[in-house]
């Protein structure tokens, strides 16, 4: 009797894994896509030091500074969010074992 029960106790469970390697996969795919946009910021950000090398009209109207705040601000909340999703990973680990 218990032997019938196997393949539907070893169904059920490959399910629960599956499920779970969704969840673990999905927030991976998210990071990798929050990376990406970092490396993204960040070429930007060298491109605008690249074209403010000299003396620029935006110089004249703080642009670098508002510039420089705007990159620090999404590079904080890209970090944040990086940090979620890696906590996120980190729960999910011991239910995926």
């Amino acid at each position: 009797m218990v032997k019938d029960k196997w393949s539907d106790l070893k169904a059920l469970v490959d399910l629960s894994f599956d499920l779970e390697l969704q969840k673990f996969t999905k927030l991976r795919a998210e990071e990798t896509k929050l990376v990406s946009m970092r490396d993204r910021l960040g070429e930007m950000n060298k491109d605008a030091f690249d074209q403010f090398a000299g003396v620029h009209p935006s110089h004249l109207l703080n642009g670098d500074f508002l510039w420089q705040t705007w990159v620090g601000q999404n590079l904080e909340e890209i970090g944040r969010e990086q940090a979620r999703l890696r906590a996120q990973a980190e729960i999910q680990k011991p239910t995926l074992r």
